[in-house]
């Protein structure tokens, strides 16, 4: 998207805390906030990840959501966080940050651990499809009381910057990561109606996903929440669906929705 595209939409309003970015913004959409708009926050005192998950969000964090409207098919939904993850991605490697990648399906890693998360809620107004791109950026690493034992370290951004390398400001982060979030889905919604009705929820940005996923090639541990799955195989990508292929012991490739597992590297 043009810079000129974002013009009308101004600088990204900052409010000093709210409960929740996604939660907030989501009811601008309804009462008419336009495409792009976006608000961020110091702070946040309900912020959450997938599965209703808590996300610790102490004031130094960049805590932004961003607004955006869908023109696809519902059936192609579902590939809209991955092309927000890229958008992220993209923003974060044009400012230098080393190693960025996209843990499936949608946390931001670095060689040096969990950079962040990014949520993207869905809604209708009028019949409108409205989307909330919501994401929790580290600026710097955040120390917890308590933390599981098989998580991944938590990163900040300061820690996977080049030596010497100038650190942006988190207004410019938010205003690139909105400017490449926005860039992203509308490459991804030009690659869906082109293909009409062959397109697949992640047609257009499923090599791009694949090039940036995390793990890829690697052991992998993969688990339901209820029990009902737990294996170790090897992450071989992504398939059109956005679904993890893993391939078991058995030499067999299984495909698993984000809807249903989680996974983390075993090593």
């Amino acid at each position: 998207m043009a810079d000129t595209q974002l013009d009308h939409l101004g600088a990204i309003e900052v409010l000093d805390e709210v409960d929740s970015t996604n939660e907030e913004l989501m009811k601008r959409a309804r009462a008419g906030a336009p495409q792009g708009a976006a608000l961020r926050a110091r702070a946040q005192l309900q912020g959450r990840g997938r599965r209703s998950h808590g996300w610790t969000s102490p004031e130094g964090g960049l805590y932004l959501s961003v607004l955006i409207k869908p023109t696809v098919p519902d059936r192609v939904l579902s590939g809209l966080p991955v092309a927000c993850g890229i958008g992220v991605a993209n923003a974060l490697d044009g400012f230098g940050c080393v190693g960025v990648q996209l843990k499936w399906p949608n946390d931001v890693v670095t060689p040096k651990g969990k950079l962040g998360g990014i949520l993207v809620e869905l809604g209708r107004s009028s019949g409108e499809k409205l989307a909330v791109c919501g994401m929790g950026i580290n600026y710097e690493s955040i120390a917890m009381s308590w933390r599981d034992p098989s998580a991944l370290p938590i990163a900040g951004l300061v820690d996977c910057m080049p030596e010497g390398a100038a650190v942006p400001s988190l207004d410019d982060l938010a205003e690139a990561i909105r400017a490449s979030i926005l860039e992203a889905v509308d490459m991804w919604t030009e690659s869906i109606e082109k293909a009409g009705s062959a397109a697949a929820p992640l047609t257009g940005i499923k090599d791009v996903y694949n090039e940036l996923l995390a793990y890829a090639g690697e052991r992998v541990y993969v688990s339901a929440p209820d029990g009902s799955i737990s294996e170790n195989g090897t992450l071989r990508g992504v398939d059109s669906w956005g679904r993890a292929l893993i391939e078991l012991p058995t030499g067999t490739v299984q495909a698993y929705d984000s809807s249903r597992v989680s996974l983390r590297p075993t090593r």
